[in-house]
């Protein structure tokens, strides 16, 4: 028994510290999703977003997670001759792991007890056809 249980134990913290790490996961690709949504229906008639204002979104959805923004020009558009953009978002939120003996495992960096989870979306942004 005392060879076995701390063993046993072991993983099943593990396997409880894989799904917080998970269930973190997907609500930061939910918020980064969502704000990404919001830049891309709230950007300018020149294609342009305010990254500072995507990052106050991010942060009214998940305090402790921050959002950077670029965007990349896609194809033009044959019928408008306009020129399309994606906004590319990036979140990133540092969580701080539960169990002790698992988050030496799964730590990044090594040895801090926290994981970094980035998520990425590509959003097209809207913008009014040029007369």
């Amino acid at each position: 028994m005392l060879l076995i249980l701390p063993v046993f134990l072991t993983i099943i913290f593990t396997i409880m510290e894989i799904g917080y790490v998970s269930f973190q996961l997907i609500l930061l690709n939910h918020a980064t999703y969502e704000v990404a949504r919001i830049g891309g229906m709230s950007g300018s008639p020149s294609g342009t977003v305010d990254c500072n204002k995507m990052n106050d979104f991010m942060k009214q959805i998940i305090q402790s997670a921050t959002a950077s923004c670029g965007m990349e020009k896609t194809l033009t558009d044959p019928q408008s001759q306009q020129d399309n953009f994606d906004l590319i978002i990036t979140g990133s939120n540092q969580i701080k792991l539960v169990f002790p003996i698992s988050s030496i495992i799964l730590a990044r960096p090594k040895g801090t007890g926290t994981r970094l989870l980035q998520a990425v979306v590509r959003m097209p942004i809207e913008m009014p056809l040029k007369s």
